[in-house]
């Protein structure tokens, strides 16, 4: 896959008019092609080898050869970040291949010969780190122009195109009653040693979700209009924070904040599209962001007391009146409160060994009943779907019954299944 960085010559040209006019009262410049609104330039990368060209472009015409050396330049990368508080990492080595350093703009010319970049491979890249190549022109031979200081580095920042496994939640093709009945049997609690949960003042929690199609209905029907989509709590639900779809009253397609802050709304999703949903609380507010965008926040004080990872909804008869008619990837639990700059770091993958991720399942296994947990906590939270919990006679008051739903987890991997991060 080659990009060549000459797709951005309408800034380039807008600039060029700007310098050219200036050129009369001072010298013309040298930049990085590029570089003209930010410094950081998107470079997508789906297969390996992908490639970038990144050129050198004067504010003139070139009255002779004027040699332009680039170098990988590292340590530009932790200046940007101490600049800017970010959080980038240099693209380690063996993930790419740089040629043609020394560029050259020939005479008569405005624009250098290329310097070729390519990923070679994803394999070295860590999941949740946001990585840069960084390129800098050491020097320039020739000609009478200077480097222009704010376009001296670009930093390419490498955007990979993941393709993943995901859960179905919706079994939609099969019926929703009987002994049992097939909608929304995925439907389960898992509970990590509920007498000692997770004691939470300031928390972050996620999951990755799409939706197939948002249910109409007046809220009689089977299935209803609401789809119950995910639940972190304790053993008893004294403590919890939960997320459905088209609850009565609201849009189909708005997703609502339940739980123990009370009631938030976030509207317009879109069908066959993932988003990540992540519920950031500060020990004051507790903010819905949506792929890192700001959707909703709601106030109060309190502390969740997580022992209990739930997917769906698990009294008998609402499990097929709300399953969701979806898919679901990357659910975390962090123990701190994460910013929005952090969260769209995060949004195709994150970093296992991130300060304060404390379970974390990508549910990209692919094949079995068990979701393994990412996190340093290891096999503590790991989720073995033949062994959950719900409440087949809808008796209330948590009167769970343990459950082997192994049968009901399947798989998805197609061209819905892509992050680009």
């Amino acid at each position: 896959m080659t990009k060549n960085i000459l797709t951005y010559i309408g800034l380039s040209l807008a600039l060029f008019t700007l310098s050219c006019n200036k050129a009369e009262f001072g010298d013309p410049v040298i930049l990085i092609a590029g570089t003209e609104v930010s410094p950081i330039v998107k470079f997508s990368v789906e297969n390996t080898p992908s490639e970038f060209t990144v050129t050198a472009a004067a504010t003139h015409r070139a009255v002779e050869d004027v040699q332009v050396k680039f170098s990988v330049d590292d340590a530009a990368v932790d200046r940007y970040n101490q600049e800017h508080n970010t959080t980038y990492y240099a693209a380690p080595a063996a993930a790419i291949e740089i040629t043609n350093l020394d560029a050259v703009i020939r005479a008569g010319s405005s624009t250098s010969t290329p310097v070729s970049v390519k990923v070679i491979s994803t394999s070295p890249l860590v999941d949740g780190r946001s990585y840069l190549i960084p390129l800098t022109i050491t020097q320039t031979t020739g000609g009478d122009a200077t480097v222009l200081e704010s376009s001296r580095t670009i930093f390419l920042r490498i955007a990979r195109i993941v393709s993943f496994s995901a859960v179905s939640m919706n079994n939609d093709a099969g019926p929703t009653t009987g002994a049992p009945g097939t909608r929304g049997r995925f439907n389960g609690a898992f509970l990590f040693d509920p007498a000692n949960p997770a004691r939470l003042a300031n928390f972050t929690l996620e999951i990755k979700n799409l939706i197939y199609a948002f249910r109409g209905g007046d809220g009689n029907s089977n299935p209803q209009p609401i789809q119950s989509l995910v639940s972190w709590t304790n053993q008893w639900e004294r403590t919890s924070f939960g997320l459905r779809y088209g609850e009565l009253g609201n849009p189909n397609n708005s997703l609502q904040l339940t739980g123990a802050l009370g009631s938030a709304f976030a509207y317009n999703f879109n069908a066959n599209q993932w988003y990540t949903i992540s519920l950031s609380y500060d020990g004051s507010k507790l903010t819905i962001y949506i792929d890192g965008n700001k959707a909703a926040e709601v106030s109060g004080s309190t502390v969740l007391e997580f022992s209990r990872m739930q997917f769906g909804q698990v009294w008998g008869g609402y499990d097929t009146r709300q399953y969701v008619n979806g898919r679901i990837a990357e659910c975390r639990v962090w123990s701190r409160a994460l910013t929005a700059s952090e969260i769209k770091l995060n949004l195709c993958g994150a970093d296992p060994n991130a300060e304060g991720l404390l379970a974390y399942w990508k549910m990209n296994e692919g094949s079995g009943h068990i979701f393994r947990n990412s996190s340093k906590e290891g096999a503590k939270y790991d989720m073995d779907w033949s062994k959950v919990y719900w409440d087949p006679n809808d008796r209330g008051n948590d009167n769970l019954t343990l459950a082997d739903k192994s049968a009901f987890v399947t798989w998805t991997n197609d061209n819905l299944n892509k992050c680009s991060q």
